[in-house]
């Protein structure tokens, strides 16, 4: 039998409840991680949580709006509580709007995302370093897209925001150079999630619309690959 990799290692993964979050959650308690599941819906998070059970993997609940700093604290603080320590952050939690940059509702739209996807990672982040910083060591792997390294016409808010997580990453994982966490950032191509459900075809940049997606099981094994070599850069093929 293979070694598991995340053994006994506690684990925070956001945006749990569906998509690659999912994936990546049952993958890591499958390599013998502490999963700890955080996201809004205690409804979804709680059948997430049946599923690793199901298997004999441990596992908590940690339910939290990551657009709120009050309720990601306390969710973190939760966290510490039950398990004394917090081993790997994968901030995968976010939202999509798709259209047109001059779109009426497209400055609200874009506000929204980088609430939920750039200032929810920021959030968790600032949640969870101090108590990796008093362990000396960690792993945070932030998701964004390969829209974070080239724009599209209709997904320029979702881009930008997609930018901005890639940024927050490399400055981050500069001033955490020398205490111990690592800092990575995934760049996945057009993945089949709840996200895409919701884009219409002719909305899709011509690039995309020759991709077959790829499979959010897919995505999570290179994150956990990634993580698990300490890759900076960690991506998901087209």
């Amino acid at each position: 039998m293979n070694k598991k990799r995340f053994k006994d290692q506690v684990v925070v993964v956001t945006g749990a409840s569906s998509g690659i979050g999912r994936a990546a959650a049952l993958a890591f308690a499958r390599e013998g991680a502490k999963t700890v599941l955080l996201s809004r819906s205690r409804e979804k998070l709680d059948e997430v949580a049946d599923e690793i059970r199901a298997f004999g993997g441990d596992v908590f609940v940690a339910p939290a709006a990551i657009a709120s700093k009050q309720k990601v604290d306390a969710a973190v603080a939760d966290v510490l509580e039950r398990f004394g320590r917090i081993d790997v952050l994968f901030n995968n939690a976010g939202k999509s709007d798709v259209g047109p940059t001059d779109a009426p509702w497209f400055v609200d739209g874009a506000r929204e995302m980088f609430e939920i996807d750039y200032l929810g990672t920021v959030r968790v982040t600032q949640a969870v370093v101090p108590a990796m910083r008093k362990q000396g060591s960690g792993r945070i792997l932030n998701m964004s897209s390969v829209m974070g390294r080239k724009a599209f016409a209709k997904f320029g808010g979702y881009a930008s925001v997609m930018h901005a997580i890639i940024g927050y990453t490399d400055a981050l994982r500069q001033e955490l150079r020398g205490s111990g966490i690592d800092v990575s950032v995934i760049l996945p191509s057009l993945t089949q999630t709840p996200l895409l459900s919701s884009v219409q075809p002719e909305d899709m940049p011509p690039a995309f619309r020759r991709l077959t997606p790829i499979p959010v099981d897919r995505v999570a094994e290179a994150a956990l690959n990634g993580l698990a070599r300490r890759d900076w850069g960690v991506r998901a093929t087209w």
